[in-house]
């Protein structure tokens, strides 16, 4: 399957709320105007995604120290484990800038 595929497979698994997360994420980020290091960032660890979100998963409990109840933390776990992720964000950071 080609990465074209996989992300339209990936955008169309993902249920409104996940959708909105990645939203809001790249809107947090082109606000804060940070889209071009953003961008150069997510592509040069585009293959190790998965990796980052087992790191994410690994740092939970200290997050749930910090944070009572992270729930946005836990869905950038969620969705940064599926293939085709950081494509999905960054196309999303393209399309505001």
């Amino acid at each position: 399957m080609d990465e074209e595929a996989q992300v339209r497979a990936l955008e169309g698994s993902l249920d409104d709320d996940d959708r909105k997360f990645l939203d809001d994420l790249a809107d947090g980020i082109a606000k804060r105007r940070l889209t071009p290091a953003a961008v150069f960032f997510l592509e040069s660890s585009k293959p190790l995604g998965w990796l980052g979100s087992q790191l994410l998963l690994f740092l939970r409990p200290i997050v749930s120290v910090v944070w009572h109840d992270p729930v946005r933390w836990d869905r950038a776990q969620r969705i940064l484990e599926k293939r085709g992720a950081i494509e999905l964000l960054l196309r999303r950071l393209e399309a505001r800038s």
